[in-house]
């Protein structure tokens, strides 16, 4: 027996949810899938009758929704009436919609994926060839993970400061309140003497920052986005081990010139009130300009980074640069029989093809081994059209390799650890 993958339980929850709560459950619910997500026949009528009322200025009437004509007209009016008002008042309040809407979300993937299966073994029957199998196979991968991915996986520049600012109040002596309210062929990176080597971040590029461990890579990432953001250009961000609060602290360091220990609490010299207003400053523009979206999820896949990406795109966003922290932390889905060089090499491969998806620049750190190489794969060096090694004294910066450009420069700058920057 085929296995239909819905939960009633959900599904009526929700739907009562729409009924009782219109406006509110349906803009979380459009969001996350809409009409996909409901899978049994009543709550998708609700859903529909529910959406169409609302769109035309008339979500008032949702409320007596198993009375009105539509209903009332039906065959079945009477039971279907019926049913509605059994739904109603089964249920009551929002407090478990988060959880329901999680079971939603994982049916309707489960329903997606069975779709995608029998199509492509359609398609195998009739003879279609590899290469659209492959495309329809990949285009279904990314349909899946949009329906799996959240909006609460991407913080934009609201979200990601009202963390930031939270974590400054915990300061005793910090009191901010967030008030509502270049000559290169590519994007300046920010970083002296980069850009003329380089000509900056260029649109299908992916720029990869070596070094080994605790030598800055994502010291020198940040920077060249904070250069970006400064530059009103719209970024997003994969981190899995930086909190949107710490990656804003890291940032402000930067911008703003104050020591990322004061910033933290843990300088015995407190903030004074001339850094008290850069940081107020810093917020405000952060979030009046919402270019930044950081996705701090506990895990990164290819599949969970390009998904985000596309909502960015579908939220209606330009995507100008894409930061993944790092490479060594993006796992390979069906990795179960690629050695770990292959894992490694598929990561900076579909990079490269992001990059060339939304023209724009990639950027992205690796580990390097003992020898001052990339560590687990080759086509790390090999993918990259930028290859930085930060050197093991965090005095100087080589510029590895430089497809449209001289390799080999290597720029005097030292790592200023709490400004979090590189300069001479």
């Amino acid at each position: 027996m085929e296995q239909t993958y819905t939960n009633t339980i959900s599904e009526d929850y929700a739907a009562a949810c729409i009924l009782n709560n219109p406006i509110d459950t349906l803009n979380q619910l459009k969001a996350e899938g809409g009409l996909e997500l409901f899978h049994n026949y009543l709550p998708r009528k609700i859903y529909n009758m529910a959406l169409s009322l609302v769109n035309d200025g008339r979500e008032h009437e949702v409320e007596m929704l198993e009375f009105s004509d539509a209903i009332k007209g039906e065959a079945e009016g009477r039971e279907v009436s019926h049913s509605i008002s059994a739904i109603r008042v089964k249920f009551q309040g929002m407090n478990w919609f988060d959880s329901h809407l999680k079971n939603l979300k994982k049916d309707a993937s489960l329903r997606r994926a069975t779709r995608i299966v029998s199509d492509a073994s359609k398609a195998i029957r009739e003879g279609q060839s590899p290469e659209d199998i492959s495309q329809a196979l990949r285009d279904g991968s990314r349909a899946i993970m949009s329906i799996v991915s959240s909006d609460e996986h991407i913080k934009d520049a609201k979200q990601g400061v009202k963390e930031f600012s939270e974590m400054l109040v915990t300061i005793p002596e910090m009191l901010v309140t967030i008030h509502t309210k270049g000559s290169t062929r590519g994007m300046p990176t920010g970083v002296i003497g980069l850009d003329e080597q380089t000509g900056g971040l260029g649109a299908n590029e992916l720029w990869v920052i070596g070094a080994q461990t605790s030598r800055g890579k994502t010291v020198l990432m940040f920077q060249i986005m904070a250069a970006l953001l400064e530059a009103k250009k719209h970024v997003l961000l994969v981190s899995l081990e930086t909190d949107a609060d710490r990656v804003h602290a890291r940032l402000a360091a930067n911008t703003c010139t104050i020591p990322m220990s004061k910033i933290l609490g843990t300088n015995p010299h407190k903030l004074n009130r001339h850094e008290i207003n850069k940081l107020q400053d810093y917020i405000e523009t952060t979030q009046e300009n919402d270019c930044l979206h950081i996705s701090d999820s506990d895990s990164i896949s290819l599949e969970f980074i390009s998904a985000q990406a596309e909502r960015l795109k579908e939220q209606g966003y330009s995507l100008d640069c894409i930061v993944v922290d790092y490479i060594q932390l993006v796992t390979v889905g069906d990795s179960k029989d690629k050695a770990r060089h292959e894992q490694v090499a598929e990561v900076t491969r579909t990079f490269k093809q992001l990059a060339k998806r939304y023209q724009c620049p990639v950027l992205t750190a690796s580990q390097l081994n003992d020898d001052g190489k990339v560590r687990e794969s080759r086509a790390i060096a090999q993918d990259a059209d930028v290859l930085l090694k930060i050197n093991d004294d965090s005095e100087s910066i080589s510029i590895q390799k430089n497809r449209n450009g001289q390799r080999g420069w290597r720029l005097p700058l030292k790592l200023q650890g709490e400004y979090q920057r590189f300069a001479p």
